[in-house]
């Protein structure tokens, strides 16, 4: 007597006819099989290009006011050819603040941003991405391609597009033991 069940939930027997497969029971379903790393590029085009920069001769009292009025925790500092020379964040305020007191709002913000500061391409995976933020312990990463400032990426970016890689893998794994 044969069995009732569907067939992507049993074994395929000797008597069968085919030993056809079902998608869930296909490498290309198995849980992140064949799925192409998220990246950076892929985080930028969901998110939107509008990038929000500040010149180095800004006032920190000018940033402050730019900060709040953007909702932002950090602004891209760009030379006039719109590279990437700098980044002004809250916590550079704060720090900044905390030893020299209240003239730090009269101050420019080439004088208190972090120079140079660490960057990453549209081809850089996730992954790569927020492991750099971790051990750098930083929360904005510019983008940079070919030289020039094309995003910005806050680690709540690579956390949100990391929780719905994982939605989607625990779909693609509840699809896989269903059938």
């Amino acid at each position: 007597m044969r069995s009732m069940a569907p067939i992507s939930y049993k074994s395929p027997m000797a008597e069968d006819e085919k030993h056809e497969r079902t998608h869930s029971q296909t490498a290309e379903a198995s849980v992140g099989a064949g799925l192409p790393s998220l990246t950076v590029a892929a985080i930028l085009a969901d998110k939107g290009g509008e990038i929000f920069t500040v010149p180095p001769e800004m006032t920190v009292k000018e940033v402050v006011a730019e900060l709040n009025r953007r909702r932002v925790g950090a602004l891209v500092v760009v030379d006039g050819d719109n590279k990437p020379v700098g980044i002004i964040s809250e916590r550079d305020v704060v720090r900044t603040l905390d030893t020299t007191g209240l003239e730090v709002f009269d101050s420019q913000v080439q004088e208190i941003m972090t120079a140079d500061p660490k960057t990453c391409t549209p081809a850089d995976n996730l992954e790569d991405v927020m492991k750099r933020m971790t051990d750098g312990r930083f929360r904005h990463l510019p983008v940079v391609d070919a030289g020039r400032l094309c995003g910005l990426v806050s680690i709540g970016d690579a956390v949100r597009h990391r929780m719905l890689e994982i939605e989607y893998e625990n779909l693609k794994m509840k699809q896989a033991i269903v059938g």
